[in-house]
């Protein structure tokens, strides 16, 4: 998804291994990526409190649901491809495919 917004695979390799020391996105996005990565490793720990320290650094409650979404949408489908054994070979172009259509 950040390839499609105009990032290189090496903009988003270097953002992913430094968060917070990228200059290449804005501080909500970093807030944003690692609420995704809270929800990925322990959802359980997001609680009012958290949605409310990323309102009051500027997120809407639609970004933050949105983020929540992509992030439990993203989870699932790596969960079921696991699963199910499906093959990573060729991801981009049938998430292109899927798009297309």
């Amino acid at each position: 998804m950040a390839m499609a917004q105009g990032f290189t695979q090496e903009q988003v390799q270097s953002i992913l291994e430094n968060i917070d020391g990228s200059s290449l996105i804005d501080d909500k996005t970093k807030l944003i990526l690692h609420l995704s990565e809270t929800i990925t490793r322990n959802a359980y720990k997001i609680h009012e409190g958290t949605l409310q320290e990323l309102r009051d650094h500027g997120c809407t409650d639609e970004e933050l649901f949105e983020a929540i979404a992509v992030t439990s949408l993203f989870n699932f489908m790596d969960r079921m491809a696991d699963a199910l054994g499906a093959p990573v070979e060729n991801f981009q172009e049938m998430m292109q495919q899927m798009g297309d259509n």
